[in-house]
């Protein structure tokens, strides 16, 4: 049975904020009289995620995925619900627990701006008591991998975005943790960065069983990276499997290009409907719930092609 390394039941958490009314009359209100409101920001999510898996966190702005990652590494104190994480109570920051989790948040970095990344890596050695000839060949084998060999003693501002990333994820990762989490992995990077991201993540998560759970917008990260997805709108998750599951869930409409030799296709059927793409090609959409091809003609048919509906507009429609 695999190891249960995150569970989370019926976690809650709200964020409190005002709005100011307006002028000085408001203001004056507002210093004797402010009316605090609350927003969840975490509905009640009950999550579970076992040892080796890597999972992608989707959702749009405002949704809650940044907020979960921050109650699951413990910077964040849930209000009701339960958490664990490799066994801890991730709010308490014990450090056998911190010593067990790496951690890249998109918009935070611990790399200093005017030092190279080594400096930062020979700090986190003496951080995590990581033995030196254990730090020296783990961290080798990271910078190869990531192509960043030359670049770590360098100082960080005379980086790319992309060297940067590279650097943040040897960062989190020279101690060896658990588990990794990270909050939109290659956001700003170019084509070539994010697919040295993808082999690299996807290297470790099946040679080392490191636990991911990333969070992103991007459905290149998506398809690229997430063995499982969970989607969540409004603090709550509204859909937890794979992505061929996640794309079956969603099919509600069916839609087929058929190329004929130039002439209408000859189709008898209910709650069908037809458009026109070309002079020989004819999109046809078939409703799941009611629609009933009853027959077609191939005299006239060159090919008939299952047209998918992409992962961006299921989502495009999910989160609407």
């Amino acid at each position: 049975m695999e190891q249960e390394v995150i569970r989370c039941e019926e976690v809650l958490y709200e964020y409190s904020y005002f709005e100011k009314k307006e002028g000085l009359g408001g203001s004056i209100k507002d210093f004797f009289f402010r009316e605090v409101k609350k927003k969840k920001a975490v509905d009640k999510v009950s999550l579970s995620i076992k040892r080796g898996e890597l999972v992608g966190l989707l959702g749009p702005n405002g949704a809650g995925k940044t907020t979960l990652i921050k109650i699951l590494i413990g910077i964040l104190q849930p209000e009701e619900g339960e958490v664990r994480c490799n066994g801890y109570i991730p709010y308490d920051r014990k450090y056998e627990f911190l010593k067990k989790i790496g951690v890249v948040l998109g918009q935070k970095s611990q790399l200093s701006w005017d030092l190279p990344a080594m400096d930062t890596l020979y700090l986190l050695r003496e951080i995590y008591e990581i033995p030196r000839k254990e730090f020296d060949e783990r961290l080798d084998d990271l910078a190869e991998k990531l192509n960043v060999k030359d670049k770590l003693r360098i100082p960080v501002r005379k980086l790319s975005l992309g060297e940067r990333v590279k650097c943040e994820l040897i960062c989190s990762l020279i101690h060896n943790p658990d588990i990794l989490f990270l909050d939109e992995p290659t956001l700003g990077m170019d084509i070539v960065s994010q697919r040295f991201v993808y082999d690299f993540l996807n290297d470790i998560n099946q040679t080392r069983k490191t636990t991911i759970i990333f969070t992103s917008h991007y459905i290149q990260d998506i398809e690229n990276l997430a063995k499982r997805v969970v989607l969540v709108k409004g603090g709550k998750i509204v859909s937890d499997g794979t992505l061929n599951q996640l794309k079956e869930n969603y099919k509600t409409e069916r839609s087929y290009v058929i190329e004929t030799d130039g002439t209408k296709p000859e189709l008898e059927a209910v709650g069908v409907g037809m458009t026109k793409l070309s002079d020989n090609k004819y999109k046809v959409f078939v409703d799941a719930e009611s629609a009933v091809l009853k027959s077609i003609s191939l005299s006239n048919v060159v090919s008939i092609d299952e047209d998918k509906m992409e992962l961006d507009e299921i989502l495009e429609s999910i989160f609407g």
